[in-house]
């Protein structure tokens, strides 16, 4: 683990020492450089983020709370491991509070933010043509926050960003892009929803796009589960 890549950009000098710590080691996890129930030792962390053992411990807390991390004693931490109930519940979540959010996006949205939706989602496609799943989910997740944040429910679009976060490492450790195309046309009908003004469309085409994926990635769960 690198701490540098994560920590690339304007804003990491301004974050408190725990906060910049955290930042890495949370990217890490959902980038699948940290892997479920590997151990992050304490000073090694330190040493590498250049900082001493207190931030260190604040971040690990930070972590747990969050459900990245369990802690453990003599080891620091170890990386949680990846359980199918949980996913379910973080996608249960979504389905309830993110369908609300674009019924509202409905309402704000600007021809702009249509426009750059569309660009990330063509993009989304692109990546998986060219078996770039990582790309994918990078791409996907701009492109729903796109559409998210033009709600103006700031509120609640930082709570969806929390249930994101948490269920990132859980499409790149699990998902698989044998096929996609039903998530690119729901996407397209979500945006033609959006275009047409139509709230309660949006909202259960949105619905129905996240309970595929809960379902999908839980049945995948299942299996890779099964086969271990």
């Amino acid at each position: 683990m690198s701490p540098t890549t994560p920590l690339d950009g304007a804003d990491s000098a301004k974050l408190p020492l725990s906060a910049t710590v955290a930042r890495g080691l949370r990217e890490a996890i959902m980038d699948g450089q940290l892997r479920p129930n590997d151990r992050i030792k304490q000073d090694l962390v330190a040493r590498q983020f250049g900082v001493s053992r207190s931030p260190v411990r604040e971040a690990f807390l930070e972590l747990a709370a969050e459900g990245f991390i369990e802690l453990e004693r003599d080891v620091g931490a170890r990386v949680s491991a990846i359980e199918t109930r949980e996913l379910e519940q973080l996608y249960l979540a979504r389905e309830a509070i993110e369908p609300i959010i674009i019924a509202e996006t409905c309402r704000h949205i600007t021809s702009a933010q249509l426009v750059d939706a569309d660009e990330l989602n063509v993009a989304c496609e692109a990546s998986v043509a060219a078996k770039d799943l990582r790309a994918y989910v990078d791409l996907d997740r701009q492109m729903h926050f796109v559409l998210l944040r033009a709600s103006r429910l700031d509120v609640l679009c930082d709570l969806a960003s929390g249930l994101w976060d948490r269920t990132h490492r859980y499409r790149v450790a699990v998902s698989q892009s044998p096929s996609l195309d039903y998530a690119f046309d729901e996407h397209r009908l979500l945006l033609d929803a959006l275009a047409r003004g139509a709230a309660d469309d949006s909202a259960d085409i949105y619905r129905i796009h996240t309970r595929r994926t809960r379902v999908t990635l839980s049945e995948r769960q299942h299996h890779q589960t099964a086969e271990t």
